[in-house]
């Protein structure tokens, strides 16, 4: 059943697409969260381009992932020949199938982002190796003892709480990180974070 023009609506950017596709609709596919904006040009059912303020390509594509609230608006018309098709290059099931795989691994993020009264533990393990690990990361997880809230990190740090929640999740995803019962827990100890010279 193809998606029928003018009609906005909340779903998942990977189920529209797919019907978009299926269907060989040609049209302009607006992608809208809060403040940000953007479009997908497709032809027949082939992704020929995507746009987000000045990225363009698979940037831009892979950007949609990252919003949350977005609602879709697909118009039907035809593509002007000076449309650019960098992603026509592209199988779209494969293009689906990357948004898909990214819109999954936001969501597994997005639910390790611990809440800002939350005491972490760092418990050390092979996992750290998957992470890229910056010196700040580091300095971070030296503060996850197993005694500080996110917030009182973020406070030690001079740095913005959610921020520095969502930058844990990363670690608590790799295994590294994890909820400690409280500020004072009789749990395991926290391993110290050691910096190689």
């Amino acid at each position: 059943m193809p998606l029928p023009s003018g009609v906005s609506t909340p779903s998942n950017l990977t189920e529209i697409l797919r019907v978009v596709v299926n269907t060989k609709q040609t049209g302009c596919l607006k992608v809208k969260d809060g403040d940000q904006e953007g479009c997908l040009a497709i032809e027949n059912g082939i992704i020929l381009s995507a746009r987000v303020g000045t990225a363009t390509g698979l940037p831009a594509l892979f950007q949609f992932v990252g919003w949350r609230e977005a609602k879709y608006d697909f118009t039907e018309r035809a593509m002007p020949a000076e449309v650019s098709r960098d992603l026509a290059v592209y199988d779209p099931g494969v293009l689906i199938t990357g948004i898909a795989f990214k819109l999954d691994e936001a969501n597994l993020l997005h639910e390790a982002i611990p809440p800002l009264d939350a005491v972490l533990c760092y418990i050390g393990g092979e996992g750290l190796g998957s992470v890229e690990v910056t010196p700040a990361d580091l300095g971070l997880l030296a503060l996850a003892d197993g005694r500080r809230t996110v917030r009182e990190m973020a406070q030690k740090l001079n740095l913005n709480p959610v921020d520095v929640a969502r930058n844990l999740a990363r670690f608590r995803l790799a295994g590294v990180l994890e909820v400690a019962d409280g500020p004072n827990s009789p749990g395991r100890p926290a391993k110290s974070v050691v910096v190689a010279a």
